[in-house]
């Protein structure tokens, strides 16, 4: 009877450790499969950004524009004035539901909120997500809609401290990287998250824009000018206009062609830094050098991969090591220097607060 019951309390303890093992060999491969689900998000994003076959994204402007007015037909019918009863002072403005509203109504609304989107609150956060989903049930090629909604839910995210869905925000950003947004200028200035990635470029760009409106403005002068010395001096100033924007236009070509030495691995760079900011924005530091690591491995002449690795390692006290790494590698050197003055101009930025630089 003893040895029945010492055998009983034998299999009993063998049962407790092969328990607690497997608990263990659990823990361990769920945290293993975490870990390899977190490292390739912003590399998942890469590649594809990279694809070939991309989406033409909708401009913003054009959902904005409110459609030309069809004629009205009037009758002879008389006009009775309608007996309204007067409303209380006191009522609640009813705002309709989005349903009842047209495309345009919804973006310009949306348009508007987004110019102050980081002083909203909760709610007219929640609002802003309705809005972008209302327009992308319509409009599903809408890139200005899709990145109203993830600014929304970022801003939300670390101004309230009110973490989003993983998998809404993973959705969002494969979507943004299938559009093509790499050979239109107005579309990258869309695709503009933040004035990181090829700020030089949409600089330019910028001035460029107002070159436009400087020569519409010249241009008019000219077609009403009488004055010879007028007409003169508007003449020359055009010329200058053209001699400008020449050379704007070659600094363009320079800095694609010495930035880019293969433009793919550029496109929606800005989407792929995303997940890397969230990252840093948890104290999730062994993930953003693993995946940093990815990218280094991957793409030897992007910036992220070092940028975010110096950073990461800044943040653990060991910055002058990390950056003897952008010294020995591969991106071309106007490249590593822009990316200095990149890690220069962070200084001691919280990352906590990268959603502050998000732009609409």
């Amino acid at each position: 009877m003893t040895s029945i019951r010492n055998s009983i309390q034998t299999n009993r303890r063998i049962m407790i450790v092969i328990a607690i093992l497997l608990a263990i060999i659990i823990v361990f491969l769920g945290k293993f499969y975490f870990q390899q689900r977190r490292e390739n998000k912003a590399l998942r994003l890469k590649i594809i950004s990279m694809s070939e076959n991309k989406r033409t994204p909708k401009p913003w402007s054009e959902l904005m524009a409110r459609p030309k007015a069809t004629p009205v037909v009037t009758t002879t019918a008389p006009v009775v004035a309608a007996q309204v009863a007067p409303q209380a002072t006191s009522e609640a403005v009813v705002t309709p539901p989005l349903a009842s509203l047209d495309t345009q109504e919804i973006a310009v609304k949306l348009n508007a909120q987004m110019k102050a989107v980081k002083t909203l609150e909760a709610k007219d956060l929640d609002y802003n997500i309705e809005m972008a989903d209302e327009i992308l049930s319509r409009e599903p090629d809408s890139y200005g809609a899709y990145k109203a909604k993830l600014i929304s839910l970022l801003v939300k995210e670390g101004k309230f401290d009110s973490p989003a869905d993983e998998s809404e925000v993973e959705s969002l950003l494969e979507s943004m990287a299938q559009f093509n947004i790499n050979t239109d200028r107005v579309a990258r200035r869309e695709a503009a998250l933040m004035a990181n990635a090829n700020a030089d470029i949409r600089n330019i760009e910028v001035e460029l824009d107002n070159l436009i409106v400087d020569r519409e403005a010249i241009e008019n002068g000219i077609a009403t000018a009488t004055d010879p010395t007028l007409m003169e001096e508007l003449n020359m100033q055009r010329e200058q206009l053209d001699a400008k924007e020449a050379l704007l236009q070659n600094n363009i070509v320079n800095l694609e062609q010495s930035v880019a030495v293969n433009t793919n691995q550029f496109v929606n760079e800005e989407i792929v830094e995303i997940p890397f900011m969230r990252m840093m924005a948890q104290n999730d530091y062994e993930g953003v050098m693993d995946n940093a690591q990815d990218f280094i491995n991957q793409f030897p002449n992007s910036p992220n991969g070092y940028f975010y690795m110096v950073r990461a390692l800044e943040m653990q006290g060991q910055g002058e090591q990390a950056r003897s790494l952008i010294q020995s590698a591969t991106m071309p050197k106007d490249v590593q220097q822009s990316l200095l003055q990149r890690l220069e101009s962070q200084g001691e930025s919280d990352p906590k607060n990268y959603w502050q630089n998000l732009n609409f």
